[in-house]
Formats: C-alpha cells, structure tokens, sequence
C-alpha cells in the first residue's frame, strides 16, 4: 500500500513561469516521457506538481509536468494559473487556479480524478456516465468532451460554493449534481465549439457572476515582480545598507519564521489544510527569501545593535521552531499559540491575525526600504503573499460554519477586496484552502 503523504503542493512556481514567458515551459525535450502528467483545468502553468515521495516534477509546458523519476502515487498539483485561452503563457484573461487537484492513478490531474479518489464517486462514474478506469485517469478536458463537461459543471459548483479542494465532494453532492452533469455532457457533444471555448464561456459566466476573477495586466505585472523578487535575493547587493534597514530584514526574517512555525504548530492540533499548506509552501518559502537577503547584505540576526559580525546561517538554521532572536517576536509567538490552541477556529483566526499583521508590517518596512528596490520587490512580494493567506483563512472559517471569516475578529481584521486586493499575486503560494471575493 502506498504512504500518503499529507503534505499537499499548492506553491506556484513563479519562476517557472517567468523564465518560460509566463509559463511556457522549459528548454527541455518535451517528447512523451512514462514520467509524464498533464494538469487540466484548462492546462495549468507554473503549478506545483510533487508525488507522495516529496519528489517535484519540471513544468514542460502545456500544463504537463515531467518526474525525473517513477513518481509515488497520489500526485498533487495545486497553484499556478488556469491557461483560459491556451496561449502558453500567464496573460491577462486567464484564471488563478485556487483548485488541489490530486491523482490516486494515471498521467493527468483534473476534477474528475481528483473526485474519484473517493472510490464511492469513481464507482459511481463508471456505472452513471459509463467512464472506464482509463479515462478516468488519464483522459483530460482537452481530449475527452465528457470529461470536459463533468469536470465544467464539478468547477462551477464548487466555485459558487466556495469549495476549492475537491476532496470535501461527496457521492452525495456527485448525485445531485447529476442532472446538471447530464445536460452538460449532451450539450458538450452536440456543440460545434471545442472544449477549449466552452471551458472559456463558462469562465466568462463565472466571472460575470464575481465567482472568479479573471487576471489583469496589473495581475500579471505584479506576478513579474514577484519573479523578479526572487531574482533580486541572489542578485549582487545593490550598496550598504543603513542600521535601520537591516533591522528590516531581522525583523521580518523573524515574522516570517513566526508565521511558518505557528501554522506548523496548531496544524498539529487541529489538522487544516489552509495552515498545512501555508506553512510548508508560502512561509517556508517567504523566510528562505528573507534569510537569502540576510546573507546578501551579511546582516546578523543576533545582534540587535546593529547587526554587524556578519551573517550566521548555522545559527539561524539552529534555532528551533517558536524561538527567535527578537523577543517580542517571541512573545508574540507564545499569545498567538496560547489562543491557536483553544480550538480549531481559533486556530484558523490566528492564521487572519498573522497574516493582517504581517501585512501591517511590511506596509512599514517597504517605506523603511524605499531607497533599497530589490528589498522593496521582496517586501511586495511577500505582502502579495499575505494577502492570498488572508483570503485562504477567510474562506477556511467560512467552510467551518464561521459566516464573518475573519471578520468574527472584529473591525481591525475585517478586510475588503480593496483593501487586500483578491487574487493578488496567485503566483506567489498557495492558499491551502482557496479565497472569495468578500461579501
């Protein structure tokens, strides 16, 4: 029996997608590997693909993903954008994909294999629509109209009721949405459009009913930024910096941390994926970034004077989960787990108090910084982040029954689309758990 790993993928690979003109792929073969697995939603560029074993597959374009070796089954593939109009590159149009999409057997990731990793539903598939095992594994919307069709009609209901992971699909659900799937399946076949454009006019439908939110060129430029975010942490530094703007990095290198470390903590209490997948993917990732920036600019976390002695990775990497060179960062740590711990929604209400005050801080940091731009651009795209994070813990307690999200915290963590803008910068992590426009 294979191991499952719970540790679900969902941070987009940003420069994947940059280096490859918005996600075009790689300068690799792209002959037919055993080793290969397509996407579909529409094809989804610059996701995050990982078998059970932790391996990662390489984006070969097309929303097809290569393992270097046999993967270990289930397959996880979350993040990245839903190509709408299959140009091959991340363009205003297209659609964050805010879906986990899994695979229990086969060479593609869609709705439709990810529903039948309940063996209920795959049972189901097969007697109902008359689907093999085959198409169910392998067959993507692009080859396979019925597919298409349920994997459509599957996308729309979870869109319209804000469910992003399609695991929490039941047989029930499959049941009741059979009528639908039907007159979908016979529309599809009769239909002189490809898949491709049916899947874009439900897309269009969807988005005039604010239940997705197509990209903008503004979308796509922050996604640039943060690309170039990454490049800028590796990059030469750019000139000295002053005591005050390496206290920035030690402090948010520390936040960061914080972040990571307490999601970690309370998801070992009370197993969520929105603090799973944050934690091990955006925030793993966000204090690799500022510990890269630390190193740039040899600045030491430990001394809080004036960061001088130069940068002491052994040291960073030493410190243990919930401890922190900063002490009120330690404090912090200590009343977020104290209330995290009570219950499963406090747990998820901390994850709306982290992120609005990372949020917070970082606003402060970017004007600290403005005179620095490759530490604005990772400052910028470590808000982008928190913005996603806060939708994704909105939408966690929503699932729960929490009907104010974050906003049960009162005024100071209730946010709008204006303020923290939805969608931003999809490319910079998953959100475990998805996000919706505010009410």
């Amino acid at each position: 029996m294979r191991t499952r790993v719970w540790q679900m993928a969902l941070l987009s690979s940003v420069t994947a997608i940059m280096m490859s003109g918005c996600g075009g792929g790689s300068s690799s073969s792209t002959s037919v590997s055993s080793y290969d697995v397509t996407v579909e939603r529409g094809p989804v560029l610059g996701a995050r693909v990982t078998d059970s074993a932790g391996q990662t597959a390489q984006e070969i374009g097309g929303g097809r993903y290569r393992f270097a070796n046999a993967p270990v089954y289930p397959l996880y593939a979350g993040g990245g954008v839903i190509d709408v109009n299959r140009d091959g590159t991340v363009s205003p149009g297209d659609v964050p994909n805010l879906l986990t999409l899994l695979s229990s057997e086969g060479a593609a990731l869609t709705l439709v294999n990810s529903v039948a990793a309940n063996a209920e539903i795959r049972a189901y598939l097969k007697s109902t629509y008359g689907l093999s095992d085959a198409q169910i594994d392998s067959a993507t919307p692009s080859s396979d109209k019925t597919i298409a069709a349920i994997s459509d009609e599957l996308y729309a209901y979870m869109l319209e009721n804000g469910i992003y992971d399609p695991t929490q699909i039941s047989l029930e659900t499959m049941q009741a949405l059979q009528t639908q799937i039907q007159t979908r399946i016979a529309q599809y076949a009769g239909a002189a459009e490809s898949t491709a454009q049916l899947e874009a006019q439900l897309v269009q439908q969807l988005a005039e009913r604010q239940k997705v939110r197509l990209l903008s060129s503004a979308d796509v430029a922050r996604m640039q930024t943060a690309q170039n975010a990454q490049s800028a942490a590796t990059a030469p530094a750019t000139g000295t910096l002053s005591v005050e703007q390496k206290s920035t990095i030690a402090y948010m290198w520390n936040e960061e941390k914080l972040a990571k470390d307490i999601y970690f903590a309370l998801n070992a209490l009370y197993p969520n994926r929105a603090l799973e997948n944050i934690a091990a993917n955006s925030e793993t990732q966000h204090e690799a970034t500022m510990q890269s920036f630390a190193q740039k600019y040899d600045v030491n976390v430990f001394n809080l004077t004036d960061y001088s002695g130069g940068y002491d990775e052994a040291g960073m990497n030493a410190l243990a989960a919930g401890e922190y060179t900063i002490p009120a960062i330690k404090s912090l740590y200590d009343t977020l787990y104290a209330k995290g711990s009570q219950s499963a929604q406090d747990a998820l209400e901390v994850g709306c108090m982290v992120e609005v005050t990372d949020i917070n801080d970082l606003n402060e940091r970017i004007a600290e910084a403005s005179d620095v731009p490759d530490l604005v651009q990772a400052f910028e795209f470590l808000r982008n982040g928190s913005y996603n994070h806060y939708w994704a813990f909105d939408s966690a307690l929503k699932g729960m029954g929490v009907s104010e999200g974050c906003c049960v915290l009162g005024s100071e963590y209730c946010k709008t689309p204006e303020e923290y803008p939805a969608n931003n910068g999809m490319a910079n992590g998953g959100t475990g758990a998805g996000h919706g426009p505010r009410r």
